[in-house]
C-alpha cells in the first residue's frame, strides 16, 4: 500500500513550500487510496518550540489536510529507536566514532575550500580502535575508493546519480542519543514503511546519502520525487521580501479551499482552474509536476480566492469577516467585488454612516448647480418609482434630457451621496442595497452639502 508522509521541523511557522508539499504528499495518498502520515523532526531542541508545532497543526487543519495516523510522531520520543539502530551498525563495523576535533574539521574544510576539493571527511579512525572507542561524532564507513554511482529514478527529474567516494564517511549522529537529521529520517521512514518520499528539491543533495543510510540497514529504498521550489515573481527562492510566506498570514485574507486550490496547482497543470482538493487527488500525477520552479503569482491567488468568495452566504460572511452588520442585501455586492476577506471593510458605507466634503459630490464635467439639480431629480425619481430594476433606464433618459448626455453629471453625485466615496457600485446597486428611507436621507444630506 502506497504511503508518504510529511515531517516538518517545528522550528518556524508553517511555510507555503511545507503547505505545498504536505498538500501534494496527500494528493498522492488520496489519489492511489495510500495513507498520508504526519511526523515533527523535533530534536532540535534549541530551536524546537511549541508555539511552532501549534501553528504548524493548526495550519494543516485550517487548510483541510488531514492525516492519517492517530497520534502526532514526534521524533523526541524515539530516541531509543535511534539508538538501538546506531548500536547496531556500530556492532557491523558499518560505523564508526570520530574523534577529529570541530578544529580540526575546520581546518580541512578550508583546505579543501582552497584546493577547490569536493567537501568531504574521508576518517582515518574508521579503521582502528579508536573508531571503535565510544566518543565524538558517529560516521557512517563510505568506500572512499568506490568507483560506484548512487543513483535513483526521481519520479520528477529522472535519473540522478553521483559518485560514492565524493561523500567521504559523512555523520550520522553527535552521540547514540542525538541522531542527525539524515540518519533519524531514514529510521522514522523505514519504521512506518514509507513507500513514497516526495519533498522539496532542496532535499535532492540529502538523498545519496539516505539512500546510503538504507543499504546499511538493510532496508528497502523507497521512491523519491523532488518537487520544484516555489519561487518569487523575480523567479528567486520564495522569502519574505516577495511577500508572507506562512501559512497563518493568510489566514486572515483567503479562504482555506482557494489556498489550497491556489497551491495544488504551484507545478502541476489541472484540467480546471477552480477544483476542490477531493478533485485535484482524483488527476494528481507525480509525472506531471513540472521540474521548473513553481512562481507565486499573487494576483492569481487573489483572482482564485475571489472565485470562492463568490459562493459564500450572507452567515459565511459575516463569521468570516468579523461584521455582524452586514445585511443581506448587500452579500452579492460585497462578494462580487472581494479579492480578500479583509476587504469587506471597505464596504462599511452600506451599513454605517458616512462622511465625505461636498466638493467630492461635483464631476468633473459639471459644477454645484447641475450636481443640486442632479440630486433633486434623484430624489424625485426614487420617490415615484418603486421598481428599481427600470432606475437605470430612467436616469439614462433623464442624463440625455437634462445634461446632453452626460451620465457622469447624474451618476456621479448619486453614487458620492449614497457611498461618500469616488469609487463604489453603481447608484442603482446602491439604491437597492440602502433602501427607500436610507437613500432619500443620504440625497438631501447630500444636497444641503451642495448648497
Amino acid at each position: 500500500m502506497v504511503k508518504v508522509r510529511m515531517a516538518p521541523s517545528p522550528t518556524g511557522f508553517l511555510h507555503l513550500g511545507t503547505a505545498r508539499t504536505a498538500l501534494f504528499n496527500w494528493l498522492f495518498a488520496r489519489h492511489h487510496g495510500g495513507e498520508f502520515i504526519l511526523r515533527l523532526e523535533d530534536t532540535d531542541l534549541e530551536r524546537s518550540e511549541k508555539k511552532f508545532e501549534d501553528d504548524i497543526l493548526s495550519g494543516l487543519k485550517w487548510l483541510g489536510i488531514d492525516w492519517d495516523n492517530k497520534d502526532i510522531i514526534r521524533q523526541t520520543e524515539r530516541i531509543d529507536i535511534y539508538e538501538a539502530q546506531l548500536k547496531k551498525l556500530l556492532s557491523e563495523s558499518r560505523a564508526f566514532y570520530c574523534h577529529h576535533t570541530r578544529e580540526e574539521l575546520e581546518e580541512e574544510s578550508k583546505h579543501q575550500m582552497t584546493a577547490k576539493l569536493a567537501p568531504r571527511h574521508v576518517c582515518e579512525h574508521k579503521n582502528t580502535d579508536l573508531g571503535k572507542t565510544p566518543g565524538g561524532i558517529i560516521r557512517l564507513r563510505v568506500n572512499d575508493k568506490s568507483e560506484d554511482k548512487i543513483s535513483f529514478d526521481d519520479k520528477i527529474r529522472g535519473l540522478i546519480e553521483w559518485d560514492e567516494k565524493l561523500l567521504g564517511d559523512f555523520s550520522l549522529a553527535k552521540n547514540l542519543r542525538s541522531p542527525l537529521y539524515n540518519f533519524a529520517v531514514v529510521v522514522d521512514d523505514i519504521d512506518m514503511k514509507i513507500t513514497d518520499v516526495i519533498r522539496g528539491e532542496d532535499h535532492i543533495s540529502n538523498t545519496p546519502k539516505q539512500i546510503l543510510i538504507y543499504k546499511a540497514l538493510g532496508a528497502e529504498i523507497p521512491n523519491f520525487a523532488h518537487l520544484p521550489l516555489i519561487l518569487g515573481e523575480d523567479r528567486s527562492k520564495m522569502s519574505k521580501r516577495h511577500g508572507a510566506t506562512s501559512i497563518s498570514e493568510y489566514m486572515p485574507d483567503y479562504l482555506p479551499e482557494a489556498l489550497v486550490n491556489f497551491l495544488g496547482q504551484l507545478g502541476l497543470t489541472y484540467s480546471e482552474e477552480i477544483l476542490s482538493k477531493e478533485d485535484m487527488a482524483k488527476e494528481f500525477n507525480l509525472a506531471k509536476v513540472h521540474k521548473s520552479g513553481a512562481v507565486f503569482d499573487v494576483k492569481k491567488l487573489n483572482w482564485t480566492n475571489s472565485q470562492y468568495v463568490k459562493k459564500l452566504s450572507i452567515n459565511d460572511l459575516r463569521s468570516l469577516s468579523g461584521i455582524s452588520k452586514i445585511p443581506e442585501s448587500a452579500l452579492s455586492i460585497i462578494t462580487e467585488r472581494l479579492e480578500k476577506l479583509s476587504q469587506t471593510k471597505d464596504f462599511e458605507y452600506l451599513w454605517d454612516d458616512i462622511s465625505y466634503e461636498g466638493e467630492s459630490l461635483v464631476w468633473k464635467k459639471s459644477d454645484k448647480d447641475k450636481t443640486k439639480k442632479a440630486l433633486g431629480l434623484f430624489l424625485d425619481l426614487i420617490t415615484e418609482v418603486s421598481d428599481p430594476s427600470v432606475l437605470k433606464e430612467k436616469m439614462d433618459t433623464m442624463a440625455d434630457l437634462e445634461f446632453s448626455g452626460d451620465k457622469g453629471s447624474i451618476y456621479w453625485p448619486v453614487r458620492v451621496a449614497l457611498s461618500g466615496r469616488d469609487k463604489s457600485p453603481d447608484p442603482v446597486s446602491l439604491f437597492i442595497v440602502l433602501g427607500l428611507d436610507k437613500s432619500k436621507s443620504r440625497i438631501k444630506e447630500a444636497i444641503d452639502k451642495i448648497s
